[in-house]
């Protein structure tokens, strides 16, 4: 190995093991390798299914993950590169990709690359499995041409350290992940993270004790994913589940769905699902959804005040209204209350009034609709 290569060899692998921890670091990595590889760029690109996770390229056009997007690009028998697959750390060129141009259905990608300077190079499967693919690749116009032998050995030496930054990067989302549950266990709030798979990434204390042996019987956690124990509120919770990650929820804030108990005589748990943000170097490890789960009696103190704003209830009938929406039993109400069934009583006439509803099973209905 010539001195100069080793030096650049070196450049290349600091700029990789940096990437994660300085605010440009991935840019800076993936423009060091393109140089080095006498490349026009180099890209980071992660396939899950069936549609594109990420598609890092430092300084392209946003027209081009436009038009990658409108060609489904992620999809073998449209790209090429994605068809020849191949094993991690397994470094393809064009010898490679002059074998898949043979089987490829459609012109869409070959147009692509013309257009953006990207029909030579070479690229490795970084991360392969869980529905996810992360793969590297150097990519070259016509005018600069194909890859030589030097070019592909810089190449990869660079896979094999962008491979040690991308497991860093999935480290630090899961160390991120048990932070704030960590946060939630402080306050005693039962929070559960879904990854973009909609599985359960990390859940408070909290949160396991509604799920677990001594649950309420309105949660639970099945192969990893969250659920409603009864079966017909289960795919309301689903749907919401899902529309969180689609990024499809109404609004900008959190949905709100009651979740009763599948135990006769236990509350249920008002579920309210926040979407996170996504961050600018996105992998796909880093959750997705924050559902926090409040019990029957921790919701009054915090959901009285809208209550009171939509019905007109004084604060006293807004818990009480809260309570039975939640499923409370009226001896169970007034007894938390310090209140005799006659004075209860009379408090539920002046919320149906106030409400203009004629049953509590209406008022149960409409309370729950004010809080979604």
């Amino acid at each position: 190995m010539d001195s100069l290569f080793a030096r650049e060899a070196g450049e290349v692998e600091n700029a990789f093991l940096a990437a994660p921890f300085e605010a440009d670091g991935w840019n800076i990595a993936l423009r060091l390798l393109a140089r080095r590889t006498a490349s026009s760029r180099a890209q980071l690109l992660g396939l899950g299914d069936e549609a594109t996770l990420f598609n890092f390229m430092p300084d392209i056009d946003p027209g081009y993950q436009q038009e990658f997007l409108e060609i489904e690009g992620w999809r073998p028998e449209v790209n090429w590169r994605v068809a020849v697959g191949g094993r991690p750390l397994e470094i393809l060129s064009e010898a490679h990709y002059a074998v898949a141009r043979q089987h490829s259905g459609t012109t869409a990608y070959e147009e692509h690359v013309h257009r953006w300077g990207g029909v030579h190079g070479c690229q490795t499967v970084l991360v392969e499995g869980e529905g996810l693919l992360v793969g590297l690749a150097a990519l070259r116009s016509e005018r600069e041409g194909r890859t030589q032998v030097r070019d592909r050995k810089l190449f990869a030496v660079g896979a094999s350290h962008a491979l040690a930054a991308v497991r860093m990067q999935q480290a630090m989302a899961q160390r991120g992940a048990a932070m704030t549950v960590g946060a939630f266990d402080a306050i005693g709030v039962a929070a559960f993270l879904i990854d973009r798979h909609g599985a359960v990434a990390a859940l408070s204390a909290a949160a396991e004790t509604m799920v677990g042996a001594h649950g309420d019987g309105a949660l639970s956690l099945r192969r990893g994913r969250l659920g409603a124990a009864r079966r017909d509120t289960d795919p309301v919770l689903q749907a919401a589940i899902a529309r969180a990650l689609n990024g499809r929820s109404a609004g900008s804030g959190a949905q709100q769905h009651w979740i009763g108990s599948a135990t006769e005589g236990e509350g249920g748990v008002l579920c309210e699902l926040f979407r996170l943000p996504r961050r600018e170097w996105d992998f796909g490890f880093e959750p997705r959804v924050l559902v926090v789960a409040r019990r029957a009696a921790d919701i009054p103190a915090m959901r009285a005040a809208p209550l009171r704003a939509a019905l007109g209830l004084t604060a006293a009938e807004a818990e009480i209204a809260l309570r039975l929406a939640n499923g409370e039993a009226r001896e169970d109400i007034a007894a938390g209350r310090g209140t005799s069934a006659q004075t209860l009583g009379t408090q539920i006439k002046s919320i149906l009034r106030k409400s203009d509803v004629g049953r509590e099973a209406e008022l149960a209905a409409l309370v729950n609709r004010i809080l979604r």
